[in-house]
């Protein structure tokens, strides 16, 4: 009986000590980043869109600019090592330079966080400000970790 409870222990203990990602199925990973990036792209067009008066949802901007909080904070967890398969145009830079990496997406959380913060006030000039500074820091990302795209 001892034989099998310490069995099942070590079991128990190894399989928790086993990253999540080893299970991960990198298409599976490509695609959860692709369209949490999307999402990322439709909170900042109607960001956008209430800025420019486009829409008569103004009082949402608030919620979208939350989301881009929530998403800059696990935007980390979006690159795991060996998602890079498939149709994307990440490099592999991001896995070469870790420091840089994580230094844009800390610049990308603090962005995030500005947005939020200037839209709590309702200061439409500090807004669009904020994002102006957000607007550079996924500009850092996509020509510094991203493949150039081509003009057509």
């Amino acid at each position: 009986m001892k034989k099998i409870i310490l069995a099942a222990c070590a079991l128990a203990v190894s399989v928790t000590l086993v990253s999540p990602q080893a299970f991960a199925d990198p298409a599976g990973e490509l695609k959860y980043r692709q369209t949490t990036m999307k999402s990322v792209g439709g909170h900042m067009g109607s960001i956008v869109g209430i800025l420019k008066q486009n829409t008569t949802n103004s009082a949402n901007l608030q919620v979208h600019a939350d989301g881009m909080v929530a998403l800059a904070g696990i935007s980390a967890s979006l690159f795991p090592k060996g998602s890079n398969v498939g149709e994307t145009t990440i490099l592999p830079v991001v896995w070469e330079k870790p420091t840089e990496f994580a230094a844009a997406i800390k610049q990308f959380q603090d962005a995030s966080m500005g947005l939020s913060m200037a839209a709590k006030t309702g200061d439409m000039a500090a807004v669009g400000a904020a994002v102006g500074n957000l607007g550079k820091s996924c500009k850092n990302c996509h020509e510094n970790f991203r493949e150039k795209k081509e003009k057509k």
